[in-house]
């Protein structure tokens, strides 16, 4: 695991300077505190900062063919590298270390451009070929991986973190404000865009191709869900069979090596195929909360598969001091996000960075074999299409829109999905999805924002995920949701904090579920076997994984990986909320409208409403602004 960075001057006359490529390494020391690798050749640049992981003592980059004509620095793991090898070298191809990397630049002397739709891993990489000058960037199939760009008619430059793109002089942190407008909507900002104006993701299943002047890019893989008739038990069995592999791929490592556990099916898989592997000494990390957030505390179910499973079990319980710890977090994620999933995320990585370097967690599991609630709403549907209107009108949604929600209660929060439900039930499939995912709702955006930003907004309102999911190649409503999530809310949330809470502490976190093997495979699997009925999702993983779980973790209720972020808001947050959000801030800020900002804060304190997310995305932007606007901290260190 390692961040990288380049810079191509599209003039070939202009050379790149050492000390700009090492400036840009050293905003992603946290990344790869081991090593540092440069590159120049005129005007190409290259760096990395490594955590060394696989071939401690010869995996130093970058890493070069045997006539040194063909460079590489690369971010992630190449998982089915063994076999690469073998088949390269019997194609001639001689390898120097035992570093997966070294597999890129003779797969690339071997496929050219094609060399991604070789690889099983995560990655990130940057190839120079310096007899055609030619560059080739690649991004992974799933996006596990981050990869940021900034391209204008002169240069490109590339960057594991936005932040390193920021060391270059020419490159200024600016809001791009349709990407505000992305990210109120959903809580992040969807690919390719960025919250800073002119810097771009590399989409996931992506490569760039620069030589000249000309910068080109292609996709080079996809999923479709084609539904095979077999038996529940052959399809048990194929998935045993295949995340079992994935998971021993995965534990390829020459460092002490962990896993996640929060006691849910996913996490519990993963630990499970350890053991079955025969993994020793298997270390898994938990993080929970006090007597009075028993809803978001899932110690006990981990425990409980820790002491089944027989792992060395770490754990703590904390209500953390966010308004320590919100900052420096904002700085390391580059954007703001309205999942509290980031905080406990950065604090299990730091439990576990003590004793580990590389960690296996549970991430996509859900968005794979489908195991979010909201996925029970297609089936729902059925039934609430056969009420009669006046009964719905007047007597079902009256009910619900009375109904207390809050995200600290079962009750409370069914009553939260209910209500969201309710609220986008006529609409088409693919704006009904979109509705069920988004924070804010057209409307409430346009009543949010300030008159400045209100033209933006309706000039241009913000649809990915109603695109993504009419993009699905599928029939079934829950595969085009799968779908939709896995380019969306997967890649550019989910994983994206994952990568950047895990590397803030300096430690490799890898995600089975996310084998493309697997998603091929489920993706082929009938929607029944992932959903069926009102029951809870991934009825297949259960079905493949049961006789290895503990009994009774079945029957426990889905829990979601947050934080009690509606009460600390109540509590102790509070007077930081008045602080980062009072009128004369976001009035200064030009972006909202205080007045509406007030209201929905008022409405949260009151409990009159949940407004956590709404408020989360207000404070999360405030931090953002001030880390990389104000500077309140010096991203120029």
């Amino acid at each position: 695991m390692c961040g990288i960075v380049g810079i191509y001057f599209k003039d070939s006359q202009r050379k790149v300077e050492e000390s700009s490529v090492r400036a840009m390494c050293a905003r992603i020391v946290h990344r790869g505190p081991d090593d540092e690798g440069i590159f120049t050749d005129d005007n190409l640049g290259m760096g990395m900062r490594r955590l060394a992981v696989i071939d401690l003592e010869g995996g130093h980059q970058p890493i070069f063919n045997e006539d040194g004509s063909i460079s590489t620095v690369f971010n992630g793991e190449i998982f089915n590298y063994p076999e690469l090898k073998q088949e390269l070298q019997g194609q001639g191809h001689h390898f120097r270390t035992h570093s997966d990397t070294e597999s890129l630049v003779h797969g690339y002397e071997q496929w050219g451009d094609a060399l991604p739709s070789h690889l099983n891993g995560m990655f990130a990489f940057s190839i120079w070929d310096s007899r055609a000058r030619r560059l080739l960037i690649a991004r992974d199939h799933v996006g596990i991986k981050p990869l940021y760009l900034f391209e204008d008619e002169h240069v490109l430059a590339w960057a594991s973190e936005i932040k390193a793109l920021f060391a270059l002089p020419f490159i200024k942190p600016e809001l791009d404000q349709q990407a505000l407008i992305d990210y109120f909507t959903f809580g992040y900002v969807p690919a390719p865009r960025t919250m800073f104006k002119g810097i771009e993701k590399l989409p996931p299943a992506t490569y760039l191709v620069a030589k000249g002047r000309q910068v080109s890019r292609h996709g080079y893989w996809d999923v479709a869900f084609h539904p095979e008739e077999r038996p529940f038990e052959d399809w048990c069995e194929e998935l045993r069979t295949t995340f079992d592999d994935a998971v021993g791929r995965q534990l390829a490592s020459d460092v002490p090596l962990g896993a996640f556990l929060s006691g849910g099916i996913d996490s519990t898989a993963i630990v499970t195929s350890m053991r079955e592997l025969g993994t020793k000494d298997i270390s898994t990390y938990a993080i929970g909360f006090g007597a009075e957030d028993a809803f978001h505390n899932e110690t006990d179910k981990a425990a409980m598969v820790a002491k089944a499973v027989g792992t060395n079990h770490h754990e703590i319980l904390v209500e953390p001091d966010v308004t320590q710890l919100i900052e420096p977090l904002i700085y390391h994620l580059d954007e703001p996000v309205t999942d509290t999933s980031f905080l406990v995320s950065y604090l299990v990585s730091k439990l576990a960075k003590e004793s580990v370097t590389v960690i296996l967690s549970g991430v996509g599991g859900d968005e794979v074999f489908g195991g979010y609630r909201r996925y029970l709403w297609p089936e729902i549907q059925k039934y609430y299409s056969l009420l009669p209107n006046f009964v719905d009108r007047s007597m079902v949604r009256p009910l619900v829109s009375r109904m207390p929600v809050d995200r600290g209660s079962p009750l409370k929060a069914f009553a939260r999905y209910l209500r969201g439900y309710l609220a986008h039930a006529d609409l088409p499939d693919a704006e009904r999805y979109q509705g069920y995912v988004r924070i804010f709702t057209d409307g409430q955006l346009q009543n949010l924002l300030s008159s400045d930003m209100r033209p933006v907004h309706a000039a241009s309102p913000a649809n990915q995920v109603a695109d993504w999911y009419r993009a699905a190649d599928a029939k079934a409503p829950l595969d085009h949701m799968l779908y939709a999530d896995q380019k969306t809310s997967l890649v550019d949330s989910l994983l994206s904090f994952t990568d950047k809470m895990t590397m803030a502490v300096s430690l490799e976190a890898r995600v089975p579920f996310l084998d493309t093997r697997l998603i091929e495979l489920a993706a082929r699997m009938p929607p029944d076997l992932k959903m069926k009925g009102l029951r809870d999702g991934k009825r297949v993983l259960k079905g493949a994984m049961a006789e290895r779980f503990p009994k009774g973790l079945l029957k426990q209720r889905k829990q979601g990986f947050g934080t009690p972020i509606s009460r600390w808001f109540r509590g102790g947050l509070r007077e930081y909320l008045h602080d980062m959000l009072s009128p004369e801030r976001l009035r200064a800020r030009g972006l909202v409208d205080p007045k509406v900002a007030w209201n929905l804060i008022d409405d949260h304190m009151a409990e009159r409403a949940d407004h956590s997310e709404h408020i989360l995305a207000l404070l999360t932007l405030e931090v953002w602004q001030g880390v990389f606007f104000d500077q309140t901290r010096d991203i120029a260190a």
